[in-house]
């Protein structure tokens, strides 16, 4: 989707208004540290102490250097390898990894799977045998062939306890995977190689798209190389193993080159992959600094591809080197609501909430328009339900709702209620003064609170909140199983036993339509309740240099989605003079 500079000649009164409280508003807001804290992003290894590596000069990409595209890391680097073959430190590690490296298959923006070194997979009819076909004419970069051996010490390495992966997608599932874990066992009955390009995972319960929640982020490692290297010699992830060519073999469409931390990456193009030859010869990551020096690098034609900041939006759209992209993403923000707490027990008075709060003018004045409200816990918008409520800001259908549990005795207008956030950010700062005073219109008496470090943890853990601000990003529709039913409460924001079974029964329906027919549902049932409450969905904005071509909606997607898409379309990307 292109974008376009929007007209800002006519600002409503409600926006204006919203304007002026804001302003008044963030003076009364706690100050907060600068850094935003990412939704939930997984523990990484405990870092140790290691020899620096000998600097090495950022080769140079210059502006129209038709082999060259150039991408810019989140500063900064130095969290790259193929050693994390699963999601790990944060999403910018994998994008260099999963063009060196190839999985089994890859996902296109709609999380359709198609072939990469796995041409063909089955999945039993109880979804718990997954069987995948090797394509038989990959090669590692050192000319070795790929086979199914790989694809089984890949998954040992990572289930290997020392490398402190701890994959709980491939522990808690493949039939023997607890054990091998824990080394009560050197077996992994979960993983058979009946022959060389055949691999079979065995999992201990059904569970449908399995494969795609845990395999798809799995860059598959050369097991001739790697029965050399200890586990405990590459979890400390700056160590000089990690800037090692020879460590960083993979068969995927582009070589690893050289790096140095905090620097650069180099990759150039794997003349023998079996995907076909890529038409750039080089991709180059480099850590152009801050936001501000990665415009000016933008702007100088030193930086091809850039994933555009919020504030950055509107000064990109005026640049005329770039086409700025939309990418509708899938990822969502929402509200924890204590609802077993008296306050918020009467689902009337969720229902306020959602009402009482001006979604729109939040998205159009304080996100440049690049979000929209969103009415699910299904942020992906294939598997969207029907005929939703779509909460549309109503200050006097909030009203009527509290008015009407006042009258129950299920509302306390004199009540007060902690909201809850930890992005640290002078922009959340802002929403959350917006959402202060949108309640406040309605009688709702709220206290913000900015939360930091383990503090985050210990309220969700222990109910110790009434909204609670925060990320929202499973990629596939199973995902939720866990979190709506596995945890305790405050784990799990969801009580109901009949939802429970639901969730439970989506995890064994192996038909997509039956699935969908019971995650619409789950959706409308979860609207109307309200145990937690969806808020916004956000559109990221992509900056091309236009001697760009070959970079499509899958591609631009993946921008958005380093940890579990692949690249297979990077064959196709070209720049020109």
């Amino acid at each position: 989707m292109n974008a376009r500079k929007r007209s800002r000649t006519i600002v409503p009164s409600f926006v204006i208004a919203l304007i002026v409280t804001l302003l008044l508003a963030a003076c009364a807001v706690p100050a907060a540290p600068v850094a935003e804290a990412p939704a939930a992003a997984p523990a990484a290894a405990e870092a140790t102490a290691a020899p620096e590596p000998e600097p090495t000069a950022v080769p140079e990409a210059e502006s129209g250097e038709a082999s060259t595209l150039t991408f810019a890391t989140e500063s900064p680097w130095g969290t790259y390898s193929p050693f994390r073959p699963t999601y790990q430190y944060g999403y910018s590690s994998n994008f260099p990894a999963m063009l060196t490296h190839s999985r089994l298959f890859d996902l296109d923006r709609n999380n359709v799977p198609h072939p990469d070194l796995a041409l063909e997979w089955e999945v039993s009819d109880d979804a718990t045998t997954y069987t995948f076909h090797l394509r038989e004419d990959a090669k590692w970069h050192d000319g070795k062939p790929v086979t199914a051996r790989d694809v089984e010490a890949t998954v040992k390495f990572i289930m290997t306890k020392e490398t402190n992966i701890n994959p709980q997608r491939w522990i808690s599932s493949l039939v023997g995977g607890q054990e091998f874990y824990d080394g009560v066992s050197e077996e992994l009955p979960g993983v058979q190689v009946p022959d060389d390009f055949t691999v079979i995972f065995q999992l201990t319960e059904p569970k449908v798209g399995w494969h795609l929640s845990a395999t798809t982020d799995l860059q598959i490692l050369p097991a001739h190389i790697f029965e050399n290297v200890a586990p405990g010699d590459v979890v400390e992830h700056h160590a000089p193993a990690w800037y090692t060519p020879e460590l960083n073999i993979g068969s995927g469409p582009f070589k690893f080159v050289q790096a140095e931390r905090d620097q650069f990456i180099e990759l150039v193009r794997n003349e023998e992959y079996y995907g076909g030859v890529p038409q750039v010869e080089r991709i180059l990551f480099k850590n152009f600094g801050t936001p501000d020096t990665q415009f000016i690098a933008l702007q100088k034609g030193e930086l091809d591809v850039w994933k555009v900041p919020q504030d950055f939006y509107e000064q990109a759209l005026g640049l005329d080197n770039v086409n700025v992209q939309l990418v509708n993403r899938n990822y969502i923000r929402v509200f924890l609501l204590n609802y077993e707490s008296d306050k918020l027990s009467d689902k009337r008075v969720r229902q306020a909430l959602a009402y009482a709060i001006d979604r729109e003018g939040i998205c159009e004045v304080l996100y440049s328009g690049l979000c929209q409200p969103y009415n699910s816990y299904m942020e992906m918008r294939p598997w969207l339900a029907p005929d939703l409520n779509q909460y549309e800001y109503n200050p006097e259908k909030a009203q009527e709702l509290l008015d009407a549990a006042i009258a129950d005795g299920t509302w306390d207008p004199n009540n007060e209620l902690t909201v809850n956030w930890y992005y640290g950010d002078a922009l959340h700062q802002d929403i959350m003064a917006a959402i202060q005073q949108n309640l406040a219109a309605v009688g709702v008496k709220t206290v913000l609170q900015f939360l930091e470090g383990t503090s985050v943890a210990a309220a969700a853990a222990n109910c110790e909140y009434d909204l609670l601000y925060q990320g929202w990003g499973f990629a596939f529709p199973e995902d939720y199983n866990s979190f709506f039913t596995d945890g305790e409460r405050c784990t799990s924001p969801w009580g109901d036993e009949e939802a429970r079974a639901l969730f439970n029964q989506t995890a064994a329906t192996v038909d997509e339509d039956e699935r969908r027919a019971i995650h619409n549902q789950l959706q409308t049932r979860l609207n109307d309740e309200l145990p937690m409450m969806p808020f916004l969905q956000f559109t990221g904005p992509l900056a091309i240099n236009k001697r760009v071509s070959g970079f499509d909606e899958d591609a631009q997607w993946n921008q958005y989605y380093l940890w579990n898409n692949g690249y297979a379309n990077a064959v196709n990307w070209s720049v020109s003079e």
